[in-house]
């Protein structure tokens, strides 16, 4: 299903949670087009029943049938009450006269299963239109169409189309999906890791009501602790942004698996920074901008998900792993190498406790911890072991190995040893975070066990776990890092220029410096003469560039000459610039040669801003020079950005450490760098809608001095 942004924006104000609530909590239920032959219906009602719902169910059959035995009724007019949600189970073509039926009666709240709708091309897309049209005018509200319902377990309301677990388990994971046969999967895969769910919505063409909308609604349901997120494309981006930080200011996760990473816009660009910037890798920015966790599969939705709702937010990053087995050990350690999890070193006090206490000479006391097979003699070396690694002063998290028992005798074995370990947890004030070795289906019995014991959560196992807890410790160091930093103010407004569609990189150099943003001097000459005088009152070395609004890469057409040491040199430079772009570029407006002072050997930085379709001004900073597309090592961030994001950017880059002085090299002045790509950024928000693409390429980074040598401006009615 393709809707473009504009057709999305245009659909309708965005819903309200308690519009939503009232179609996801309803007290009474009617089943449209009801029938013993679909497995729709079979499925629907005995999700219901089997769910616990305990409100009336009523069946509409238009031959009057005994269906799902129980007696039915022929139309909608026929219903002895309004239901508070119709499930309808006709074909597309018939809702629109459902929803008038519906209508005469009172009903307001809707679930369409049917396909064939904006999926099925422009034919559809009209249907659907019409649909909406409808629903509109009866003040009524659809849920899809093309999707299979929802689940509210704190509601007991399966109004679920297929086949899934039921009851499904109550927890804190609110999920979203737009697409409803992944949710046909993944609800017995989130029951079967012990992970509860408050709802699951599954959205199909979101023809009213959007991620966006069950994102609202989940923020203010008081069940709901974590949102886990199935999403192929989001539409409206700017509340996306700002429901994603509302969600983080109040301490809900969101965990977010997106499909798509392989696409990229196709948006045609002047400059390098927009062949750097593609759906995929803004989609990324955003996450880490507002702190939203992105996972790359299903089961990693699943396991992060269920580990943020038993665990909450993480007071730290230091983690202390105790288990009874070297090959746990080592799968930790390299889980944890993978995704820069922080293992502390035991202090020498616990290494000394935990020889007092009988760990033998044999084990390393290190984290994590293998308290080896001793442990079978002595099962007190384990929860002994587990409570001075809990103690030691330089761990914020601790991780003791657990397993759910499958029976009766499993749980006698395990139950005294559990009921130590969950007591070290009781009494601390650090998250004790049971994990597996190997992931193992959980059971009704173990799940009852989990809960009589008092565990909050068991983690499926290291493999994935250890992934999910890193991203639990981002998570939470981001929302507390984001809640100390003042909120970004808007840029003062920058008018347009007169005469922009003439400008030379000179004209650009100038009005950027007049903004703040540091750029090498720069004349524009007509002559070579002129060149000559212009490099005389500048010093030598000199650069000479083409000038020209129609060469954006002037290094490829021949338009470049670095490093000339007298006039003799210039003038020849000037000539032969002039010979070759013509040769390359007949057609091209030539307004001179620019004559700068050659700076040294620095560090290159491309820094850009370029206009994503969806979601507005993205700024890209990356080292580089002409080899940035090469290279690749590049940060994004959707703009507005503070100083600190900026910071927080260049940290990103591979090549951070030659800003550092890498290897006895000149250290860059990292506040200075800060400074101009934040000017950079405040200008290209200052134009707002006037400009499509603004770069510095590159930005000159010698120490303490930080300055651009070459800028490009697309403004927005310039030709592509």
């Amino acid at each position: 299903m393709t809707i473009t942004p504009e057709r999305a924006a245009d659909r309708r104000d965005p819903l309200t949670a308690q519009r939503l609530h009232s179609l996801l909590a309803p007290e009474s239920i009617a089943i449209i087009g009801a029938s013993d032959k679909s497995a729709w219906s079979q499925l629907t009602f005995k999700n219901l029943r089997d769910g616990g719902f305990t409100g009336n169910i009523h069946l509409v059959n238009r031959r009057g049938a005994t269906t799902h035995g129980q007696a039915t009724y022929t139309s909608v007019g026929e219903l002895p009450e309004v239901p508070g949600l119709a499930v309808v189970l006709t074909s597309g073509t018939a809702v629109p006269s459902v929803l008038d039926d519906g209508a005469k009666l009172g009903i307001s709240n809707f679930i369409v299963l049917a396909g064939g709708f904006s999926e099925g091309g422009a034919q559809g897309q009209a249907l659907q239109d019409h649909v909406v049209a409808t629903a509109r005018a009866n003040g009524q509200l659809i849920l899809g169409p093309n999707n299979l319902g929802f689940v509210n377990t704190w509601g007991k309301v399966s109004a679920f189309s297929h086949f899934t677990p039921a009851p499904m388990l109550t927890g804190g994971v609110g999920l979203l999906s737009q697409s409803g046969a992944l949710a046909i999967f993944l609800l017995p895969f989130l029951q079967s890791r012990d992970v509860g769910i408050s709802h699951a919505i599954t959205l199909g063409n979101e023809a009213m009501i959007s991620v966006t909308d069950g994102l609202e609604y989940l923020l203010h349901d008081e069940n709901t602790k974590v949102i886990a997120l199935y999403v192929e494309q989001i539409r409206d981006c700017a509340r996306f942004a700002d429901l994603a930080g509302r969600a983080r200011e109040a301490g809900k996760p969101i965990v977010m698996f997106k499909v798509g990473r392989g696409k990229t816009a196709a948006r045609v660009a002047a400059a390098h920074t927009g062949a750097l910037v593609g759906d995929d890798r803004v989609i990324d920015a955003v996450c880490r901008q507002q702190g939203v966790i992105r996972v790359e599969s299903m089961e990693d939705l699943a396991v992060t998900a269920g580990l943020l709702d038993g665990y909450g937010e993480m007071p730290g990053h230091r983690v202390g792993f105790v288990t009874g087995s070297g090959a746990m050990c080592a799968l930790i350690s390299e889980k944890a190498d993978a995704v820069s999890l922080t293992l502390p070193e035991l202090s020498a006090e616990t290494v000394a406790a935990l020889r007092e206490d009988g760990l033998p000479e044999s084990a390393t006391a290190q984290n994590p911890l293998d308290v080896t097979g001793v442990v079978a003699v002595d099962p007190s070396i384990m929860y002994k072991a587990q409570r001075r690694v809990l103690n030691d002063p330089d761990v914020d998290i601790a991780v003791f190995n657990s397993q759910l028992p499958q029976s009766k005798e499993h749980a006698a074995m395990s139950s005294a040893m559990a009921e130590e370990t969950i007591l070290s947890a009781a009494g601390s004030d650090k998250p004790v975070i049971m994990m597996g070795f190997l992931p193992v289906e959980s059971t009704e019995f173990g799940r009852q066990w989990r809960r009589q014991m008092g565990m909050a959560h068991l983690v499926e196992s290291y493999d994935r776990g250890v992934p999910a807890l890193a991203r639990a410790i981002w998570w939470s160091q981001r929302r507390r890092d984001l809640a100390a930093v003042d909120p970004v103010a808007p840029p003062a407004v920058i008018a347009r220029p007169e005469g922009t569609g003439d400008w030379t990189e000179a004209d650009i150099g100038a009005f950027l410096g007049g903004h703040g943003v540091p750029y090498v001097p720069a004349t524009v000459v007509g002559s070579a003469d002129e060149a000559v005088a212009a490099a005389d009152g500048m010093g030598y070395p000199v650069v000479l560039k083409i000038a020209s609004r129609d060469i954006a890469h002037k290094t490829d057409v021949g338009g470049v000459r670095l490093d000339l040491a007298d006039g003799e040199e210039v003038r020849a430079a000037h000539n032969d610039i002039l010979a070759r772009v013509g040769a390359a570029q007949p057609a091209a407006l030539i307004s001179g040669i620019t004559v700068s002072p050659m700076r040294g050997r620095g560090t290159e930085l491309l820094v850009g801003v370029v206009r994503d379709p969806d979601w507005g001004l993205v700024l890209v900073v990356g080292f580089g020079g002409v080899l940035v597309e090469v290279l690749r090592d590049t940060a994004l961030r959707v703009l507005p950005v503070s100083r600190d994001e900026v910071r927080s950017m260049l940290d990103e880059l591979r090549g951070i450490e030659v800003l550092r002085g890498f290897r006895g090299g000149e250290a860059a002045d990292l506040d200075a760098v800060v400074e101009a790509v934040h000017r950079i950024a405040l200008v290209a928000e200052g134009l707002g809608d006037g400009v499509e693409e603004l770069e510095i390429n590159p930005l000159l980074v010698q120490g303490d001095r930080v300055e651009a040598l070459d800028a490009l401006i697309r403004w927005s009615d310039s030709p592509s």
